[in-house]
């Protein structure tokens, strides 16, 4: 999608583009939350002079990784056949999780 079309989609469609808008910024906070809280567990047992060094890494590889999942994930959208064998596949985890004994 080119850049002018994708200005006059934003235009023409204002309150879509902003609960998409929405949507990545309360997904993007709960991983926040989630990586500031296991990296706060991780960093309770080290040393106060590790502790800084800990969390610029951990900030940093967490950042990476995260652009690295949204690279692989661009990549793995454009498959057609992925989104409805994904489907498939969690409605199969869901009725084993519920229906099938241990």
């Amino acid at each position: 999608m080119n850049i002018e079309k994708s200005i006059a989609e934003i235009i023409h469609h204002p309150i879509l583009s902003l609960s998409i808008i929405g949507n990545l910024f309360l997904i993007e906070s709960i991983l926040s939350i989630d990586n500031a809280a296991i990296l706060a567990s991780i960093i309770l047992n080290l040393k106060k002079k590790d502790r800084k060094k800990a969390i610029k890494y951990g900030i940093i590889g967490a950042y990476f990784f995260r652009g690295l999942c949204l690279l692989f994930a661009s990549i793995l959208i454009k498959i057609w056949w992925l989104k409805p064998l994904g489907g498939i596949y969690l409605i199969f985890v869901g009725l084993k999780h519920f229906f099938m004994k241990k």
